[in-house]
């Protein structure tokens, strides 16, 4: 099995905070910043509406990935154990990796640079890109779970580790409430007991 993101459709409210994270995490930007360019950069998971439909759909991180299979110059490839990666320098900008996602999960963006594979990489050149699982990213934060999953509300995101175990972003921990004082509202003061 390849570690995937699954999701729990019932629950995303396309709240669109997965896409605004994704963006910061493969840019190297805040959260904030990305906020103010998400209808410019391009985000790898996108947020799916249809009638009694909310959901995000990202790569399925395939077993023979399609996607791999017919890229013509070796940019997209899969590991051993099923990792896909992309190689920025050597990608053409063809578009067969597009045609041969059957999730529709690929677009093109402007070559950022950045991931170890790019020697050679020339930025702003379009390239293919596609849900990564936040590799860099994690590797960088030392985090277990990816962006889309620590930025979504209601927790609808769930990695599925390689050996099949779950990896859910935990519950948030509640503050205690101070209680307040009470407030007397006219009329005389509380007589004590």
């Amino acid at each position: 099995m390849i570690e995937h993101i699954r999701i729990t459709p019932d629950k995303c409210k396309a709240c669109r905070r997965c896409e605004v994270a994704c963006i910061a995490a493969h840019h190297n930007m805040t959260f904030k910043e990305a906020m103010k360019h998400r209808d410019t950069l391009v985000s790898r998971v996108q947020v799916v509406k249809a009638e009694g439909l909310k959901t995000s759909v990202r790569c399925h991180q395939c077993a023979d990935a399609p996607c791999c299979n017919i890229c013509p110059t070796g940019a997209l490839k899969q590991d051993g154990e099923g990792r896909i990666s992309m190689d920025e320098s050597l990608c053409v900008a063809c578009e067969m990796c597009i045609k041969a996602c059957p999730y529709g999960t690929i677009s093109m963006d402007t070559a950022e640079c950045a991931s170890h594979d790019s020697a050679g990489c020339e930025a702003g050149k379009p390239v293919a890109v596609r849900c990564d699982m936040c590799y860099a990213w994690r590797m960088e934060n030392g985090k277990k779970i990816t962006a889309c999953m620590e930025a979504c509300p209601v927790r609808a995101l769930y990695l599925v580790e390689a050996d099949g175990s779950i990896l859910e972003m935990p519950a948030p921990v509640k503050k205690p409430v101070a209680e307040k004082p009470q407030e007397v509202t006219g009329g005389e003061a509380p007589k004590p007991a």
